[in-house]
């Protein structure tokens, strides 16, 4: 494990990584939609969790960064209104606006490990 943590300098790939996703809120209005996002992907079969911390979201993104989550969904007011979520992975900078269904659907095929496709 510890040749295969330094080999990929501690961003492991996606299939391999203990936390796959957060979700994090960006107000406490969607805190209740960011459980459904977190059901909704482990149900998919990700390790997802929810961060509803009261914290800046710029705040939740570095952290979760350092600590090599491969991918943070943020979600926002028009998030919850439009059924989306905000995608940004580890090392872009860029983040894009994608459905839920086709984000669960995604991350579901890309947390199945490579032996089992």
């Amino acid at each position: 494990i510890g040749i295969l943590i330094e080999e990929h300098a501690g961003k492991l790939p996606f299939w391999l990584a203990p936390r796959q996703v957060v979700v994090a809120s960006i107000i406490s209005d969607a805190d209740d939609y960011v459980h459904e996002v977190v059901a909704m992907l482990v149900a998919a079969g990700v390790r997802a969790e929810a961060d509803i911390r009261n914290e800046k979201i710029n705040y939740k993104v570095r952290e979760h960064s350092v600590g090599k989550v491969p991918v943070i969904l943020a979600v926002g007011a028009r998030e919850v209104e439009e059924r989306t979520v905000t995608v940004r992975r580890l090392g872009e900078k860029q983040t894009r606006v994608e459905a839920l269904t086709d984000v669960a659907q995604t991350l579901g095929r890309d947390a199945t490990p490579p032996d089992l496709l």
